[in-house]
């Protein structure tokens, strides 16, 4: 059986409960996704290339964000940012995450706009044509 890939997302937050809630509710809208709380253990995640979308928390238990953000644009091969937040962000926060390509700033307690979020960036970002047998 053939299915569409709709692109591979790699989740990063350091709140296990939120972690899989986003893993279930992007993989039953036809997302291929891996979770990770640590934001060294995403950067070599993100090493393979392999993942369109990175969906991630403002906050970090191991890395500040900005460091990891900026890490994440020194990669070869960069996905799309989703930056999510559960607080209202600052101006001076929005503008450092739109100086570090972040395509998205969405509030993560509202599931349904971060999926739209995801699918709104993974619709400018070109997908090399793939199914999955």
């Amino acid at each position: 059986m053939q299915r569409n890939h709709k692109g591979n997302v790699l989740i990063v937050d350091n709140d296990d409960r939120i972690l899989w809630a986003f893993r279930e509710h992007l993989e039953n809208a036809g997302f291929d996704t891996e979770a990770t709380w640590s934001g060294h253990e995403a950067l070599a995640l993100l090493g393979s290339g392999k993942f369109d979308i990175l969906l991630v928390d403002d906050y970090l238990p191991d890395i500040h964000s900005h460091d990891f953000l900026k890490r994440v644009g020194r990669l070869s091969n960069q996905p799309s940012i989703v930056v999510m937040h559960s607080a209202e962000p600052k101006p001076a926060d929005v503008q450092s995450y739109a100086s570090l390509d972040v395509a998205e700033l969405v509030d993560k307690r509202d599931p349904a706009k971060v999926c739209r979020a995801v699918s709104s960036c993974l619709a400018e970002h070109k997908l090399p044509d793939r199914s999955i047998n």
